[in-house]
Protein backbone atom coordinates (compact mmCIF):
# COMPACT_ATOMS: atom_id res chain seq x y z
CA UNK A 1 0.00 0.00 0.00
CA UNK A 2 2.85 2.37 0.86
CA UNK A 3 4.41 1.73 -2.55
CA UNK A 4 1.13 2.60 -4.29
CA UNK A 5 0.75 5.81 -2.30
CA UNK A 6 4.35 6.78 -3.11
CA UNK A 7 3.86 5.98 -6.80
CA UNK A 8 0.67 8.05 -6.88
CA UNK A 9 2.47 10.98 -5.19
CA UNK A 10 5.28 10.88 -7.77
CA UNK A 11 2.69 10.77 -10.57
CA UNK A 12 0.81 13.79 -9.16
CA UNK A 13 4.02 15.79 -8.69
CA UNK A 14 5.21 14.99 -12.22
CA UNK A 15 1.81 15.89 -13.63
CA UNK A 16 1.81 19.21 -11.74
CA UNK A 17 5.30 20.12 -12.92
CA UNK A 18 4.53 19.19 -16.54
CA UNK A 19 1.34 21.23 -16.54
CA UNK A 20 3.09 24.22 -14.93
CA UNK A 21 5.88 24.11 -17.53
CA UNK A 22 3.39 23.69 -20.37
CA UNK A 23 1.36 26.66 -19.14
CA UNK A 24 4.46 28.81 -18.87
CA UNK A 25 5.58 27.87 -22.37
CA UNK A 26 2.12 28.43 -23.83
CA UNK A 27 1.91 31.92 -22.37
CA UNK A 28 5.13 33.09 -23.95
CA UNK A 29 4.38 35.09 -27.07
CA UNK A 30 5.44 33.40 -30.26
CA UNK A 31 8.53 35.19 -31.56
CA UNK A 32 7.64 34.42 -35.18
CA UNK A 33 3.85 34.68 -35.28
CA UNK A 34 1.63 37.60 -34.24
CA UNK A 35 -2.01 37.14 -33.27
CA UNK A 36 -4.25 37.78 -36.28
CA UNK A 37 -6.94 36.34 -38.52
CA UNK A 38 -5.91 33.47 -40.81
CA UNK A 39 -7.48 32.03 -43.95
CA UNK A 40 -7.08 28.36 -44.74
CA UNK A 41 -4.77 29.22 -47.64
CA UNK A 42 -2.51 31.33 -45.38
CA UNK A 43 -2.50 28.61 -42.74
CA UNK A 44 -1.42 26.02 -45.33
CA UNK A 45 2.03 27.64 -45.57
CA UNK A 46 2.86 26.76 -41.95
CA UNK A 47 3.59 23.03 -42.00
CA UNK A 48 7.05 23.17 -40.48
CA UNK A 49 8.81 22.82 -43.82
CA UNK A 50 12.35 24.23 -43.78
CA UNK A 51 12.19 24.35 -39.96
CA UNK A 52 9.53 27.05 -40.12
CA UNK A 53 6.59 27.47 -37.73
CA UNK A 54 3.84 24.88 -37.51
CA UNK A 55 0.24 26.08 -37.18
CA UNK A 56 -2.93 24.05 -36.66
CA UNK A 57 -6.51 25.32 -36.51
CA UNK A 58 -8.99 23.70 -34.12
CA UNK A 59 -12.58 24.91 -33.71
CA UNK A 60 -11.83 28.29 -35.24
CA UNK A 61 -8.66 29.04 -33.26
CA UNK A 62 -5.15 28.84 -34.73
CA UNK A 63 -2.35 27.47 -32.57
CA UNK A 64 1.41 27.65 -33.00
CA UNK A 65 2.38 24.04 -32.28
CA UNK A 66 6.04 24.52 -33.19
CA UNK A 67 7.02 23.41 -29.66
CA UNK A 68 5.54 20.03 -30.63
CA UNK A 69 7.71 19.68 -33.74
CA UNK A 70 8.46 16.07 -32.74
CA UNK A 71 4.75 15.31 -33.21
CA UNK A 72 3.61 17.76 -35.90
CA UNK A 73 6.79 18.43 -37.90
CA UNK A 74 7.59 17.06 -41.36
CA UNK A 75 7.93 13.28 -41.32
CA UNK A 76 6.28 12.96 -37.90
CA UNK A 77 3.16 11.02 -37.03
CA UNK A 78 0.79 13.99 -36.76
CA UNK A 79 2.16 16.18 -39.54
CA UNK A 80 -1.05 15.47 -41.44
CA UNK A 81 -2.72 18.05 -39.15
CA UNK A 82 -0.13 20.79 -39.76
CA UNK A 83 -1.06 23.87 -41.76
CA UNK A 84 -4.78 23.17 -41.82
CA UNK A 85 -8.07 23.12 -39.98
CA UNK A 86 -7.71 19.78 -38.23
CA UNK A 87 -11.00 19.97 -36.31
CA UNK A 88 -12.89 17.15 -38.04
CA UNK A 89 -9.81 14.93 -38.29
CA UNK A 90 -9.08 15.30 -34.57
CA UNK A 91 -12.72 14.86 -33.59
CA UNK A 92 -13.03 11.61 -35.53
CA UNK A 93 -9.42 10.57 -34.87
CA UNK A 94 -8.92 9.92 -38.55
CA UNK A 95 -6.10 10.53 -40.97
CA UNK A 96 -6.52 11.42 -44.62
CA UNK A 97 -4.06 11.66 -47.48
CA UNK A 98 -3.33 15.34 -46.84
CA UNK A 99 -4.63 18.75 -47.75
CA UNK A 100 -6.10 19.31 -51.19
CA UNK A 101 -6.85 22.42 -53.25
CA UNK A 102 -10.56 21.62 -52.83
CA UNK A 103 -10.13 21.74 -49.05
CA UNK A 104 -8.40 25.13 -49.26
CA UNK A 105 -11.23 26.57 -51.35
CA UNK A 106 -14.08 25.03 -49.31
CA UNK A 107 -15.83 26.98 -46.53
CA UNK A 108 -14.64 26.42 -42.97
CA UNK A 109 -16.04 23.13 -41.69
CA UNK A 110 -19.13 23.74 -39.57
CA UNK A 111 -18.60 20.32 -37.95
CA UNK A 112 -22.15 19.23 -38.76
CA UNK A 113 -22.68 15.49 -38.57
CA UNK A 114 -20.23 14.89 -35.75
CA UNK A 115 -21.53 12.74 -32.92
CA UNK A 116 -21.62 13.87 -29.29
CA UNK A 117 -18.64 11.58 -28.72
CA UNK A 118 -16.74 13.23 -31.59
CA UNK A 119 -17.48 16.70 -30.20
CA UNK A 120 -16.36 15.62 -26.72
CA UNK A 121 -13.12 14.31 -28.20
CA UNK A 122 -12.62 17.58 -30.08
CA UNK A 123 -13.19 19.60 -26.90
CA UNK A 124 -10.48 17.52 -25.20
CA UNK A 125 -8.09 18.47 -28.02
CA UNK A 126 -9.04 22.14 -27.65
CA UNK A 127 -8.18 21.87 -23.95
CA UNK A 128 -4.84 20.25 -24.76
CA UNK A 129 -3.92 22.84 -27.39
CA UNK A 130 -5.01 25.70 -25.12
CA UNK A 131 -2.74 24.50 -22.32
CA UNK A 132 0.29 23.45 -24.36
CA UNK A 133 0.44 25.90 -27.27
CA UNK A 134 0.16 29.61 -28.03
CA UNK A 135 -3.07 30.68 -29.75
CA UNK A 136 -2.03 32.97 -32.61
CA UNK A 137 -5.37 33.90 -34.10
CA UNK A 138 -8.73 32.99 -35.53
CA UNK A 139 -9.56 31.01 -38.65
CA UNK A 140 -11.70 33.08 -41.05
CA UNK A 141 -13.14 32.66 -44.54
Amino acid sequence: VLALVTLYGVYRLGNFLWTKDALNLARKPSPQIRYRQWTKRELSKYTGADKGPILIAVKGKVYDVSLGRGFYGPGCAYNIFAGRDASRLLATQSFDKGMTEAELDAPIDDLQGLTDEDLESLDAYVGLFTVKYQCVGDLVE
